[in-house]
């Protein structure tokens, strides 16, 4: 039977300080006191690595015995301890709140890998991990785990595992016991959990742990970790020289403090109206909305980036969105894909209304019955690397927050200007990419809104237009 062995994890080192040991993690130092020869002789062993049974042998008191698994189980649940299975696997607990159990899988019980599990590369190593453990699996024999797992990519059991060698088994016990595995029959009725985890896609779940904390280690947030790699990108993206550009009105703000509706009638009259108006919009309506809804208002440099301000909120006040606009019916403003620049407040000419444009438009559309092309479409897209030369494990969420609060602004300013807006619940970002001409990676489509003027025909509490 393959046996385990257990040992600090790369990163903590065990000193002695002060008549202390203490055991220096990344995670801050852990202090023991009062320690006896036979334990900080166990404690050095899992520098080294050993098994449980030469902790056991080298403390053969009962109560240093309790010592010792008390410990070795506080430090796997840190991640500080990792386990490694015969030279196989190492297992490394990554999340919070992690208990050990010793759930042996039956026989005669079919399972298969979970449909959360995922392999990939992590430097020179593959990796096995799941939103829904804990843990993740450092593979250190491919040649012979990589025949188990493909075993177990249908309904299987351990009996028919045998077959393969003599490492199937424990290597399956152990994915079990992780939470890699999971049992082809059905959930008992009443297990909210289970219920719950059968109606989570993959990627969703995935996203979920991954940029939140609880349930990884990996680094998170504000980690500046491409500073003196690369140049942070412009807080404003440039106006390409040469580029064409169509200047828009800038409103009188006192005109409008004095002349706006209230706030709370704003709110109350906020909906989606989804068909285009009578009469198209005029330049300085558009030039108003986004005068009023995403204009820089200031940008300033710090010590890492150069940063701006805006009337809605930014992640960072890093302000990766990027606004273009498919113009379909605006007064002196010929048809095309345009961006918007708020440093300028300028529409600069990306393309003509060609016929990718208009596939973007009718995509876009079909989305927001009764489909009608609007006088003009907002695509959002997420200059991604404003965002990854700040952030760990949180760009795309924050990309998603502030596309969010950008749309509720939309939805805002064109409320009080008795325009008619409405979000759109998703988007082609490839279709887009190509009509614009971007990366799809560098740059992603993450959001789009239609605005018209009112149509009259539209007005009142219609069901569906909220």
């Amino acid at each position: 039977m393959p046996t385990t062995t257990l040992r600090f994890a790369a990163g903590n080192e065990l000193v002695e300080a002060d008549g202390q040991v203490v055991l220096n993690t990344p995670r801050g130092p852990v202090r023991f006191s009062d320690l006896s020869q036979t334990q900080a002789l166990a404690l050095k062993l899992l520098q080294q690595g050993g098994t449980e049974r030469d902790l056991v042998d080298a403390m053969p008191e009962a109560e240093e015995q309790i010592w010792a698994r008390m410990i070795v189980n506080r430090l796997i649940g840190l991640g500080v301890v990792v386990r490694e299975l015969a030279g196989l696997i190492r297992i490394e607990v990554i999340g919070d709140g992690y208990r050990g159990n010793g759930r042996i899988l039956p026989d005669d019980q079919e399972f298969q890998l979970s449909r959360f599990s995922y392999l990939h590369r992590d430097g020179d190593a593959l990796v096995l991990e799941s939103p829904r453990s804990l843990v993740r699996i450092l593979i250190l024999d491919a040649a012979t785990v990589m025949p188990v797992l493909g075993g177990i990519g249908a309904p299987t059991t351990v009996a028919q595992l045998r077959s393969i060698d003599d490492t199937a088994e424990p290597l399956v016990q152990a994915l079990f016991q992780e939470g890699f595995l999971e049992p082809t029959a059905p959930p008992p009725a009443g297990n909210l959990e289970a219920a719950a985890l059968q109606e989570w896609s993959f990627h969703d779940l995935l996203f979920h742990s991954r940029s939140r904390q609880g349930r990884h280690r990996y680094p998170y947030g504000a980690s500046y970790r491409f500073e003196g790699v690369r140049e942070p990108l412009p807080a404003v993206a440039e106006v390409p020289e040469g580029a064409g550009t169509v200047s828009l009105p800038r409103p009188d703000l006192d005109e409008l403090r004095h002349n706006d509706p209230s706030f709370i009638d704003v709110v109350e009259q906020r909906r989606s109206w989804r068909s285009t108006g009578p009469e198209p919009l005029t330049l300085a309506q558009l030039g108003e909305f986004l005068f009023r809804a995403a204009r820089v208002r200031g940008r300033r440099g710090t010590e890492h980036e150069e940063i701006s301000n805006r009337p809605y909120p930014g992640g960072g006040a890093d302000y990766e969105l990027e606004i273009y606009l498919l113009v379909n019916r605006v007064t002196d403003v010929e048809r095309g894909l345009y961006r918007y620049d708020p440093l300028g407040h300028q529409l600069v000419h990306v393309s003509d209304w060609t016929d990718l444009v208009q596939a973007v438009a009718v995509d876009t559309c079909r989305k927001a019955p009764p489909g009608e092309i609007p006088d003009v479409q907002f695509a959002i897209t997420a200059r991604m690397m404003r965002l990854t030369y700040k952030y760990d494990s949180i760009p795309y969420s924050v990309a998603l927050k502030d596309v969010g609060v950008l749309l509720q602004n939309f939805y805002l300013c064109g409320t009080a200007m008795g325009l008619a807006p409405c979000a759109v619940g998703g988007g082609n970002s490839e279709l887009f990419a190509t009509a614009a001409g971007l990366s799809p990676f560098v740059e992603p489509q993450i959001g789009e809104f239609l605005l018209n003027t009112q149509n009259p025909a539209e007005s009142g509490d219609v069901p569906g237009t909220w």
